[in-house]
């Protein structure tokens, strides 16, 4: 069963993982090796997605992530970007876990929370 949270400080590794196979997987054949590198460098670290994970605010509405089995195979966040208009910022799943409505899931769970704010 996929399990849809918040994500918290002990989700920080698997975060950084996902992100890291999606983006690759994503922009393996468009972008440089190089390019790739420097993005998942600045965004994925975990020193930064620790930080990303603890501190929000309507800007950035955290990290929402997509746990079977304690193994994260999503991660997804975004924040509103005006008083009314919110933006998804990120969303990766497991490369070998697409097409399986996980997407989905983490999406709604973002777009509910800005719709809250």
């Amino acid at each position: 069963m996929i399990n849809i949270m918040k994500a918290n400080e002990s989700h920080v590794k698997g975060i950084s993982n996902v992100c890291i196979r999606g983006y690759w997987a994503t922009y393996g054949e468009s972008h440089s090796k190089e390019w790739i590198e420097r993005v998942i460098k600045d965004f994925y670290n975990h020193k930064r997605i620790l930080r990303e994970v603890t501190e929000f605010n309507r800007d950035w509405g955290g990290y929402f992530v997509a746990v079977e089995n304690g193994k994260i195979i999503g991660a997804a966040g975004g924040g509103m970007i005006d008083s009314e208009i919110g933006e998804l910022f990120v969303i990766y799943i497991d490369p070998a876990r697409r097409n399986e409505g996980i997407g989905t899931k983490l999406l709604d769970a973002v777009t509910k929370q800005q719709k809250e704010k």
